[in-house]
């Protein structure tokens, strides 16, 4: 290759090289361009999506602030709706109870009349209670003024104090203890502590009201007035307590009733530690044996008197017969003894006695006292007695006649002897029946029979109704002739004068009815050339 081609391909690689580094160059640029463009675009693309975020934000604030408003304008709405209805019940329930106390008051006034003339006696007591209190209190405070207790020199106003307390101490007292009494006898309880308490009471603030009366009043008066500042202090209790006097019957019986119970009690004590003195100590000892409250009296004296005497039907209570000592079971034994000696006795007379009545009367001895059926009292294997038995036909009556023959009383079988067998009803004897008699037909009309009646009463209602019309007319059309004025009301009301005359329960016509009739009267009036002229408008 010669020196000219290498340099024009050298020149040629150069131009190459120039030529890719301004393609180079050109590419880097736009490629930076293109760069910088996309930026832009992304710059711009979050600016547009921040101011759309912004704007969203900023609607979102505005429409929560204006949900805000509204929520709190409704609860502002809702809050005073409820204090205006708060208020308005407040107002409901305050006029409520205005009318509650206003018609409690006026029952209450209504009603003291008849409660005065019902209870006219406490009314009265009342009355005289508070006429009484006030002139007490008054006295004794003048008694405990005129001691000098409440002067500078003495105590002062410590006096003035106890001239003010002492006076209502000593009243209130008597009168808690009579409020106590009557709370007493409505609780069935004794009143008699709390009557020593009154009149102890009253007694001494009557004693003070007649010291003082009897100073105030001096050698004149002294004695008057003291015994009516005492009184003061009585009266009113003692009409108080007359008052209750017939409040209480019901308690005042049962205490009647409960010490007479304990008086009796105490003389049937008495009686048995008397006539019984061994059987009351047996039962005090068995009482004392059983404990507290496991043994009453009544069931300890019975037991102590079984154990004594051997009374009673059939064996002791085992849990008596645990308490009795060796002792004690030994006077049982006795007593057992004696009674069975005693039986044995009663029946061999007897049996000896119904031999000698059938001895006498010639008929054969049934048995012995044992097997014979009027046998009176048999023993029992525990030491008990059995009661008789009796035959269903006839019973020995324990009598003889003037033969010497037993008397028997007959048992008729009949449960009614003043009956005859014959008068009473057989019981297999069926019960007679009667048929029922048949009802009555019901008499149907058909469906063309009550069209028919219902177009017959409908046309004779119509006719009716016409008829009538035509009579107010006529008289409403005399009405006009006669005054020259007729109303509406004139005719209502001679149109329900005559209904009432065929119909008691009739009602009077409607104001335009009346009109109608009174139209038509006035037409017919015209027709006929005269002129409604009203009374008194004549020439």
């Amino acid at each position: 290759m010669s020196i000219t081609e290498f340099r024009a391909a050298k020149r040629d690689d150069r131009a190459a090289e120039r030529e890719q580094d301004r393609a180079d160059r050109l590419a880097a640029e736009q490629a930076k361009l293109e760069r910088d463009r996309l930026a832009a675009e992304q710059k711009l693309e979050r600016e547009r999506l921040a101011q759309e975020a912004e704007d969203k934000r900023r609607e979102q604030d505005r429409a929560d602030r204006q949900a805000a408003e509204q929520a709190q304008r409704e609860r502002e709405e809702a809050d005073r709706k409820a204090r205006a209805q708060a208020e308005k019940e407040r107002k409901r329930e305050a006029d409520r109870k205005r009318r509650e106390r206003r018609e409690r008051r006026a029952a209450f006034i209504k009603s003291v009349p008849g409660w005065v003339s019902e209870h006219l006696d406490l009314a009265a007591a009342l009355a005289v209670m508070a006429c009484s209190i006030v002139p007490a209190l008054i006295s004794q405070a003048g008694s405990l003024s005129s001691t000098g207790i409440a002067g500078e020199d003495a105590m002062g106003w410590m006096g003035g104090l106890l001239i003010a307390l002492l006076p209502v101490m000593l009243e209130c007292s008597a009168w808690a203890a009579t409020a106590g009494e009557a709370k007493a006898m409505k609780q069935r309880r004794s009143p008699w502590p709390y009557r020593v308490a009154i009149y102890s009471f009253a007694g001494m603030a009557a004693w003070v009201n007649y010291l003082h009366g009897d100073h105030v009043g001096g050698e004149e008066y002294g004695l008057l007035l003291g015994s009516v500042l005492a009184a003061s202090s009585v009266i009113p209790i003692a009409v108080w307590q007359l008052v209750q006097v017939g409040r209480h019957g019901e308690y005042k019986a049962q205490r009647k009733a409960d010490r007479e119970a304990k008086s009796e009690l105490k003389a049937w004590r008495e009686r048995c530690k008397k006539l019984y003195p061994d059987v009351w100590h047996t039962a005090k000892q068995l009482r004392a044996i059983a404990g507290p409250g496991e043994l009453t009296e009544l069931a300890a004296w019975q037991a102590a008197y079984a154990v004594h005497e051997g009374a009673g039907d059939g064996e002791m209570d085992p849990e008596l017969m645990a308490l009795l000592s060796a002792d004690l079971l030994e006077l049982r034994v006795d007593a057992e003894g004696r009674l069975a000696d005693v039986l044995n006795r009663l029946r061999a007379v007897r049996t000896d006695r119904l031999k000698a009545s059938a001895t006498l009367t010639g008929k054969p001895f049934a048995g012995t006292g044992e097997t014979s059926a009027d046998a009176s009292v048999k023993v029992a294997a525990n030491g008990g007695t059995t009661p008789p038995t009796r035959s269903p036909e006839t019973s020995v009556s324990g009598l003889l006649d003037h033969l010497g023959r037993p008397l028997t009383q007959s048992a008729s079988s009949q449960a009614a002897p003043s009956v005859p067998p014959s008068a009473r009803a057989r019981e297999t004897a069926p019960a007679r029946t009667r048929k029922p008699r048949p009802a009555p037909p019901v008499r149907t009309l058909s469906k063309g029979a009550k069209n028919a009646a219902k177009e017959t009463a409908k046309r004779s209602a119509t006719a009716a109704a016409a008829d009538e019309k035509k009579a107010l007319e006529e008289w409403a059309l005399t009405r006009l002739r006669t005054s020259g004025e007729v109303t509406w009301q004139e005719i209502r009301d001679e149109a329900h004068a005559r209904r009432k005359t065929t119909d008691k329960k009739a009602v009077a016509p409607g104001r335009s009815w009346a009109y109608d009739r009174r139209t038509a009267a006035l037409e017919a009036h015209g027709k006929g050339g005269l002129h409604a002229v009203r009374t008194g408008e004549a020439a």
